[in-house]
């Protein structure tokens, strides 16, 4: 927003224009919105979002990463700080949206702005469905999640940690490349698959195709886990506390431990 202020500082027959360019018209309708007096920046953003959202396969990867860079697009248009971050995911967002990629949203949102000392705290209950895409490349800083159904959270992450107490979806560190991610609860499948490096906690159970084709990093599951633990695993580390499905020793080149007699042993 304060970028748009200083445009109009510098062009101030802006709005005057007798444009017939649509790209134009529009841009002048937006920009004499957000100069009016009751303008609220947070709901003019949970409005384009939604219609961006609606406009997507949510499913598919590519649409996160669209949303993503649409937040952090829109973080320097309207001079976001951590504060408009925590009220427009707690208290504007919900009144647009179920919940499908907000994650990717606001890991783009705070993407350039979070600090290596931020501590940003998001309570999922606060959206009636499941939220995807937290912790999207994040760069830096620590996220803490309160709540369930959180999906393909950290997906490519990079440094920082991201902590989830609660029970999570599937896909949790998806190609994730660096930083830690940590699950109070259960998880369901695909945990690291395609993961590079970082590290997964899951404190309790985990679901079938754990660390699927990964090629570094570190997963440890405290509970139990299902079947195809480290299928066409190249390299890296998997540790299984409890119980776990059958292992195809022959598909695996990484490394994969069992808890027995009080001690991790090298399967």
């Amino acid at each position: 927003m304060r970028a748009i202020r200083d445009l109009l500082k510098k062009d101030p027959e802006l709005l005057k224009l007798n444009a017939v360019d649509a790209d134009i018209i529009k841009k002048r309708q937006r920009y004499e919105r957000i100069i009016e007096d009751n303008f609220d920046k947070l709901e003019d953003i949970a409005k384009e979002a939604q219609s961006l959202i609606m406009t997507l396969q949510h499913w598919r990867l590519e649409a996160g990463e669209k949303i993503f860079e649409f937040g952090k697009a829109i973080t320097a248009e309207y001079d976001l700080n951590i504060a408009d971050i925590d009220r427009l995911f707690s208290e504007v967002l919900p009144n647009y949206t179920r919940g499908p990629l907000l994650g990717f949203l606001i890991s783009g949102i705070y993407h350039e702005i979070i600090q290596e000392t931020d501590v940003l705290f998001f309570d999922l209950s606060k959206h009636v469905g499941a939220v995807s895409g937290f912790g999207f490349k994040h760069p830096r800083g620590k996220i803490e999640m309160l709540g369930n159904r959180a999906f393909f959270l950290g997906v490519k992450m990079s440094g920082g940690e991201v902590e989830l107490r609660g029970h999570a979806g599937s896909h949790i560190g998806k190609y994730l490349q660096g930083g830690k991610i940590a699950i109070k609860g259960n998880a369901r499948n695909w945990i690291g698959h395609h993961m590079h490096g970082g590290s997964i906690t899951i404190e309790g159970n985990a679901g079938d195709i754990i660390g699927k084709s990964m090629t570094g990093g570190e997963i440890t599951v405290k509970g139990n886990a299902g079947g195809w633990v480290g299928d066409d695993m190249r390299k890296g580390v998997i540790r299984v506390k409890g119980e776990c499905g059958p292992i195809d020793e022959s598909d695996v080149r990484g490394e994969i431990f069992r808890w027995v007699a009080g001690q991790w042993k090298r399967i």
